[in-house]
């Protein structure tokens, strides 16, 4: 099995790479006649390769942590990789065009807004799938609804003084095309909305996934917004000419990257790892209540399990600090323990558990041996 170690390295990896793929093109002399170009950038090639390696590496991450769910939700996490890599993919020309300031030619132009045209509508529909798997509802999941405000904020876009940004289009030509610059801000931010939504109602094993996944999506909802009115105002600026614009970009692929570490992370163990172990952090003692917190936190809706945590809830109340848990408290929070299994084992929709696996992982976690009797562990049937 995998250790989080190893996949932390593999993190870290994929931003490394991506920071020296950027700054090795730095090295890469500039094309002839660069620095008379109105649209040139000396950034502009490092910061779309950062960009595209941080795309596919979250995309690949995404993939890996299929085999930790069940199939339910596998098509879900497809469609959120699958939107990553495209964005990564075809980013590919996009250093080709910037290093070659091929900004005046119109097909490659319109191709530069493929990556996140293509990425945000398999990222909506990748959140729409987590959020119908979750059983959780919102009016953002129903597809006519994107449809009719895409083609509202379409119409508002026409009427919209505007930069002649685009000299080979005429007024009607512009207007059809603006609606890719419309559907990658209203995609992106209906999908880190949902994400947050389902971040708020989900299992404390989950919240950090969704928490970044839906920062990264509302990061990058953010940069299209910025590219939306540039497309308005025109590009000859600070703004684009410094390529900051990208900076938002690259903060949503990070987002997306911690989302794609936390999904895999769930169920590794942190035992003996990390900064805990080079300062010799003391270990606390395990207690029953904190093996029955651990496990709560594994399913990925709280509210079916809230009624056999009341049992828990009675206890943690009348517990005195320093006073240790009485056998028919132990006995209690065994029960309890059995009755999570079972539903995590049987019920989780998320999740495939095995009795097996889920106290190996328990086990694993807080160092439980067998025939420990400090707690319940060692008298689990």
């Amino acid at each position: 099995m995998k250790s989080i170690s190893r996949l932390r390295k593999e993190t870290v990896l994929i931003i490394i790479v991506s920071v020296v793929v950027a700054a090795s093109w730095l090295l890469v002399p500039a094309p002839p006649g660069a620095v008379d170009r109105t649209l040139y950038s000396p950034f502009g090639t490092p910061t779309t390769l950062m960009d595209l390696v941080l795309a596919i590496g979250s995309g690949l991450l995404f993939l890996q942590a299929l085999k930790n769910f069940k199939q339910e939700l596998k098509p879900a996490y497809r469609l959120v990789a699958c939107a990553q890599l495209s964005v990564g993919l075809l980013t590919l020309f996009f250093p080709y065009i910037e290093y070659y300031d091929l900004w005046s030619n119109n097909w490659l132009n319109m191709a530069s807004y493929l990556p996140y045209l293509v990425g945000s509508v398999l990222m909506y529909f990748g959140a729409r799938q987590f959020m119908k798997t979750v059983g959780l509802s919102s009016r953002l999941t129903a597809p006519w609804l994107m449809l009719a405000v895409t083609l509202l904020l379409w119409g508002v876009h026409a009427v919209i003084p505007h930069y002649n940004t685009w000299t080979g289009f005429n007024e009607r030509q512009y207007d059809w095309f603006e609606v890719v610059t419309i559907v990658p801000v209203l995609f992106y931010a209906a999908a880190g909305y949902i994400m947050l939504k389902i971040r708020h109602a989900i299992g404390l094993d989950y919240r950090k996934s969704f928490g970044w996944l839906g920062i990264g999506l509302l990061l990058q909802m953010g940069a299209a917004v910025t590219v939306m009115v540039m497309d308005i105002t025109g590009y000859e600026n600070w703004y684009f000419a410094s390529r900051a614009y990208e900076f938002p970009i690259i903060l949503g692929d990070i987002g997306v990257l911690c989302a794609a570490y936390q999904f895999n992370a769930i169920g590794l163990s942190t035992v003996g790892s990390g900064l805990g172990r080079l300062f010799g952090r003391r270990k606390e003692a395990v207690t029953s209540l904190d093996i029955i917190t651990y496990v709560a936190g594994m399913a990925s809706n709280p509210r079916t399990i809230d009624p056999v945590l009341d049992k828990v809830r009675t206890i943690s109340a009348e517990l005195t600090p320093g006073k240790p848990l009485t056998a028919g408290e132990e006995d209690a929070l065994r029960a309890v323990y059995l009755q999570l299994e079972q539903h995590l084992v049987a019920g989780d929709p998320l999740r495939s558990f095995t009795k097996e696996s889920l106290r190996s992982t328990v086990g694993r976690h807080f160092g439980l041996e067998a025939g420990s009797s400090a707690t319940f562990w060692g008298r689990l049937a």
